[in-house]
């Protein structure tokens, strides 16, 4: 290898301050835990990593060292990262608008509690060449605060393993100073005698400036022989404390203690079941939008009834307002089974989405 060369990775080490090991390891899990968490620990020794740097490598690391590298440095292949690059070639260019991110995320945690009408995406821009985070942060202009730059980079970092496009990272960006929710999955079973199991998995965000410890939940069903139970799953690392707030007949007021916490500019996945209720003559399900959310998938599947005979979406605006959202709905027999698939994005606190379906036959308790 040629002394003015040097392997790209190398310089970016270097260019972050991340070239001791201890320090490269933190940086390695903290990526690794966005991809998935079983992952976190399998930083390469410090034998392989002097390999890595010192050009040593033939081909390159296995699968999943690459997938984390390319989190933790977003616009850049692992092709590109063990190329030989002059070694004052710093790319501290912003052609791939993170300057802009941080500008939006910025001027968002100002205002945290402003309404956001619409989530309007930023001017676009096209990725090009690498992108140097701190070198984005610098030219915001103003100070960027330590719980700030965190949050952009996990959301640069997110765009990158979730390939979102820059206009949908600018959309999330311009929430920051919220919690957001990127998915919920409303998954619904209906056995015999309408005996529903409702099980809900939501993927956060915490975009704000203090910890998530606590979220506050309800769900209500329109015949309830027995009380609700709600127990929590299994989902991701965190454990989760169901606290009873308040039960009225059809009615269960909760909330979902998280241990440990969503950190500022981090994500976290919880998960719950909810049993006890009943679908029987009138079969629909109102589900409520607590906060800004990405993506909304609501499943239902109705055991045994024959076939679907009609069913209706109507999505609720903040304003009272409703629209047919029909078209986002997508249905199958399977057996005697009706299955029924609802997508929605980019929701708004406040907002409803009612799915209302009849089948062949209908069950009635007994």
């Amino acid at each position: 290898m040629s002394a003015a060369k040097a392997i790209r990775l190398k310089k970016l080490l270097r260019e972050r301050h991340w070239q001791k090991y201890a320090t490269f390891c933190r940086e390695y899990d903290r990526a690794a835990g966005l991809i998935d968490t079983d992952l976190v620990g399998t930083a390469p020794s410090r034998g392989q990593l002097h390999q890595w740097l010192a050009g040593e490598l033939k081909g390159l690391p296995y699968p999943d060292h690459c997938r984390i590298l390319e989190a933790m440095f977003p616009d850049w292949t692992a092709a590109a990262l063990f190329e030989l690059v002059p070694d004052d070639d710093l790319p501290v260019s912003d052609k791939s608008g993170v300057g802009q991110l941080v500008r939006a995320v910025s001027e968002a945690f100002r205002t945290p509690d402003a309404d956001r009408s619409e989530w309007t995406p930023a001017e676009s821009h096209q990725p090009h060449g690498a992108v140097r985070l701190d070198g984005a942060f610098h030219s915001a202009g103003d100070e960027i605060p330590d719980s700030l730059q965190r949050i952009t980079k996990k959301l640069v970092a997110l765009a990158r393993v979730l390939r979102l496009p820059p206009e949908e990272s600018a959309r999330i960006a311009s929430l920051a100073g919220q919690l957001v929710e990127l998915t919920m999955q409303v998954d619904i079973s209906i056995g015999e005698g309408g005996q529903g199991v409702v099980r809900y998995q939501h993927e956060l965000f915490n975009m704000s400036s203090r910890p998530i410890t606590r979220i506050p939940r309800e769900v209500w069903f329109e015949h309830t022989p027995n009380s609700i139970a709600i127990a929590p799953m299994s989902a991701g690392h965190r454990k989760v404390l169901i606290q009873r707030i308040h039960d009225t007949t059809g009615l269960a007021k909760f909330a979902c203690q998280i241990s440990p916490p969503i950190q500022p500019g981090d994500t976290g996945t919880i998960a719950y079941e909810c049993t006890g209720g009943q679908f029987v003559s009138d079969h629909y399900w109102r589900q409520c939008i607590p906060r800004y959310t990405r993506h909304v998938t609501l499943t239902i599947r109705h055991n045994s009834v024959g076939r679907l005979m009609s069913y209706t979406v109507l999505e609720e605006q903040v304003n009272g307002t409703e629209q047919s959202v029909s078209e986002d709905l997508i249905w199958d027999n399977d057996g005697t089974d009706v299955v029924v698939t609802l997508t929605r994005n980019y929701l708004r606190p406040g907002q409803s989405v009612t799915l209302r379906w009849e089948v062949e036959h209908i069950e009635r308790s007994n």
